[in-house]
């Protein structure tokens, strides 16, 4: 696999990630993936929950969002894979020496090594990788590699000549994974390894559910993937942390200014969106009418 495609795939870990489980109920804003946003008199921005795949399907929907690029002020991705931040990702990836063997631990490595294979990681780079950077991967839908959904939006507002200003940087998305305690990184690593075609077969099921706009089935989906080891969701809850809630925050502090101008259009994971400490919800209680368009 090259290091490029492992870099654009980092984030797509919350296509299959048990970090994405939440309670069985509803959610708030667990149905929809396009939003309108306005505060006081600004002109309306809109906010698209992606889906990090290039599912064909999937792409499909980039068509329909074309007249709200072009109308946008700015367009705001997650963010923007150009080569710097290629190179940041690469080279927080991989460590100086072969450690993730006897980290993982002799029982385990030959699982985690041949999965790692399946998703085209050669044996020389397999033992330098940092446990997250395995975890990520191996979170990774099989298969050859793909113009996702966020890619494309970001070509087409490039085409449009309209500004792009990621919401975040590559560092920061690294931190969010590289600051999980180790223990949490090698249980997560080992789980996934060992249950690797059962999450495998959770990517159509959730993508089935994302072409529905039902966010809240995508936790159900996730919920279920997990399984029943008390130990294991602690770990989950942890990852859940440090990609979701720890991090909706910062993208609704970067919003808000942008949103108070008027005519933003953000389109980031639609995990993001959803549920008491998400997005939307941080939005409205700073003041923002929120309205579901689709």
């Amino acid at each position: 696999m090259t290091g490029r495609r492992l870099f654009l795939q980092q984030i797509a870990a919350l296509i299959l990630s048990p970090a994405l489980a939440r309670a069985q109920g509803s959610e708030p804003y667990g149905q929809g993936l396009l939003w309108r946003v306005g505060i006081g008199d600004a002109p309306p921005s809109h906010l698209f929950g992606t889906l990090h795949s290039g599912d064909a399907r999937v792409l499909e929907r980039a068509r329909t969002l074309q007249d709200l690029l072009a109308g946008a002020r700015v367009f705001m991705p997650e963010l923007v894979t150009d080569a710097d931040a290629v190179n940041t990702f690469m080279a927080a990836s991989t460590s100086g020496g072969d450690d993730l063997p006897r980290l993982v631990g002799r029982k385990h490595w030959p699982r985690v090594a041949q999965t790692l294979t399946l998703h085209g990681i050669d044996a020389r780079m397999q033992s330098r990788l940092r446990p997250w950077a395995a975890l990520v991967t191996l979170l990774q839908p099989l298969g050859p590699a793909q113009t996702t959904l966020d890619e494309l939006l970001i070509r087409n507002a490039q085409a449009l000549n309209r500004p792009v200003q990621p919401i975040e940087q590559v560092q920061e998305q690294i931190d969010a994974l590289a600051t999980l305690p180790a223990a949490t990184q090698i249980a997560l690593l080992i789980d996934t390894a060992r249950r690797h075609d059962t999450l495998q077969a959770g990517v159509a099921p959730m993508i089935e559910a994302w072409l529905a706009g039902d966010i809240d089935e995508l936790a159900r989906i996730n919920t279920r993937l997990i399984g029943d080891d008390p130990a294991l969701r602690r770990h989950a809850q942890r990852l859940m942390n440090a990609l979701l809630t720890q991090r909706n925050p910062r993208f609704v502090q970067r919003l808000l200014p942008e949103i108070r101008q008027g005519g933003v259009f953000a389109a980031f994971g639609a995990a993001h969106l959803t549920g008491h400490d998400g997005v939307l919800a941080r939005l409205h209680d700073a003041g923002c009418s929120i309205e579901k368009v689709v």
